[in-house]
């Protein structure tokens, strides 16, 4: 099978970049023979995915697959979706840092929404709107394969966040879910809390570096009473003030199954520091909290 996979994704780059180019792209070669390769910052380009899709069409081996900052467009996604619907032994696929924009994305998730072998998926920075997240957020309803979506420092705001909550009503698959940075506030916050007083599978969830304010934190508190699935929250950097950050602390009174909150950046101040640090050592001593 190794032999037959190096000479197939070979004639495939011959064919691309012509005979003198095959020898520089032999890495990528390798990537088909090997089970986890990292071929980032290596300016693949969608010239280069049209060959390394074809090959992971019929593949069997790859298992990892790190294609970060290579200036992947839409073209190269939409050949990777077409890939992801035939390929049945890619676990991890990490397209960070690319061009792939609302279009490719898309593509990306109607796949995903056949695809029952991606366990982890990596899609931050790529410039992703509302329009690619509804279409990320309607193939969570019907993946069951997915544990790990990362869609960190993308503009998905507060309705992105609402599509996302609604397909986590549904979904017992998704484990961790990246969102920092990605323009959410207060409604996009409430809509998360309401996912998690219903789901029961997500463990981590990370809303680090957006604005979701004392309401969205007190929203979250009264889910984080309800849920019993979540090991790890981060809300770093989030405009909770000290309020909101007691919103949380004390939401451990009846939540014990939380093992790490990180609350730093949020203005909460010494007087409010100490309050959170008593009641979690009283409520829930074996909870880390970074203040």
């Amino acid at each position: 099978m190794f032999s037959y996979c190096f000479l197939n994704v070979k004639r495939e780059f011959q064919e691309i970049f012509g005979q003198k180019h095959t020898t520089s792209h032999v890495s990528l070669t390798l990537a088909v023979v090997t089970l986890v390769s990292s071929l980032q910052s290596n300016s693949i380009s969608d010239r280069g995915m049209t060959a390394l899709t074809r090959s992971l069409r019929t593949n069997q081996c790859l298992q990892s697959l790190n294609l970060r900052e290579n200036s992947v467009g839409v073209v190269g996604a939409r050949n990777m979706a077409a890939a992801l619907r035939e390929n049945g032994a890619l676990r991890n696929l990490d397209l960070t840092a690319n061009l792939l924009h609302d279009e490719g994305v898309q593509a990306i998730a109607g796949a995903i929404g056949v695809n029952q072998s991606l366990t982890s998926l990596h899609l931050q920075w790529n410039f992703i709107k509302v329009g690619a997240t509804k279409a990320l957020a309607h193939a969570l309803t019907s993946n069951t394969s997915l544990n790990l979506l990362d869609l960190q420092e993308n503009c998905i705001g507060d309705e992105g966040m609402v599509c996302l909550a609604n397909a986590l009503k549904n979904n017992c698959s998704l484990k961790t879910l990246c969102l920092q940075g990605v323009s959410a506030g207060r409604s996009g916050a409430i809509a998360m809390a309401t996912a998690l007083m219903v789901n029961h599978s997500l463990h981590t969830l990370d809303l680090r570096g957006n604005s979701i304010g004392m309401e969205g934190a007190k929203a979250l508190a009264s889910a984080l009473k309800h849920n019993h699935s979540l090991k790890s929250l981060n809300l770093q950097e989030n405009s909770l003030g000290m309020d909101g950050a007691i919103f949380i602390a004390t939401a451990l009174r009846a939540n014990h199954q939380l093992t790490y909150i990180n609350l730093q950046g949020n203005g909460i101040g010494e007087s409010g520091a100490k309050v959170i640090s008593d009641t979690i050592r009283t409520n829930s001593p074996d909870c880390v909290v970074m203040i």
